[in-house]
């Protein structure tokens, strides 16, 4: 499937060509070195917001260190994007991407960019998703890889036996492991309420990698199925996708 406005490309860069713009000679020696590069229509996105909904889609496809940081723009002008996002602190982080993935990146990057604009719960699920991303520590992340979750699963009416309903929402649609679901929620709700112990980190590394997996799996569900996106536009038709 191609998305039109966005195309992952070979990096044919030739900066003997181009117009530099304050680059140094370590960008020089950097920029040749990807295979690919994103290209997209002037009018899909911004450059900042293009290199987040890139960074992000990568992230959806598996644990990456992948992230744009420089563009070139109509006028051939080689230019940095501003990058406030930190590398990913993980051995298992790779920067590598299959031929296979490049082609489904296109895919879920367009469908990030309208699911980031369909209503104000998608906004808010963006933005903790988005906040994974740029989180220095790990612990940071899985918290808000949990608040992504369950905004995209609570209900807009106050609720009770919450932890009940994130794990069986979340269960219904994607089969996840309950056991595992209501630990993820347990560490969410731990740090939140200040019963954390740091003495757990190790076991709670753990239950990150969950919080991770759960959420790529529940986004890519999301993404790739068109009917599944557009039932957020609607509270009603979302909560039908987890059981109501």
């Amino acid at each position: 499937m191609t998305v039109k406005g966005i195309e992952i490309i070979q990096n044919t860069i030739d900066l003997s060509k181009n117009n530099r713009v304050n680059l140094s000679e370590e960008d020089v020696i950097l920029i040749p070195m990807p295979k690919y590069c994103l290209q997209i229509d002037n009018d899909m996105a911004r450059p900042e917001v293009a290199s987040l909904l890139f960074m992000i889609s990568c992230r959806l496809l598996k644990r990456s260190k992948v992230f744009i940081r420089y563009r070139v723009d109509v006028g051939a002008h080689v230019l940095k994007v501003v990058d406030r996002y930190p590398f990913v602190n993980s051995k298992e982080a790779t920067r590598v991407l299959r031929q296979n993935e490049c082609a489904s990146l296109p895919i879920l990057y367009s469908r990030l960019k309208k699911f980031s604009s369909l209503s104000r719960r998608t906004r808010n699920a963006f933005y903790f998703l988005k906040m994974t991303c740029i989180s220095m520590g790990w612990l940071e992340s899985l918290l808000f890889y949990v608040c992504a979750l369950e905004t995209l699963t609570s209900s807009s009416k106050r609720e009770k036996h919450i932890t009940e309903k994130f794990v069986d929402r979340i269960h219904f649609f994607t089969g996840y492991s309950k056991r595992k679901l209501e630990m993820i929620y347990n560490v969410r709700s731990e740090l939140i309420h200040g019963r954390y112990s740091y003495s757990a980190e190790k076991k709670n590394l753990k239950w990150f990698r969950v919080a991770e997996e759960v959420c790529r799996k529940m986004f890519n569900m999301i993404l790739l199925d068109p009917a599944c996106l557009n039932s957020f536009k609607k509270d009603q038709s979302r909560m039908t996708l987890f059981g109501g």
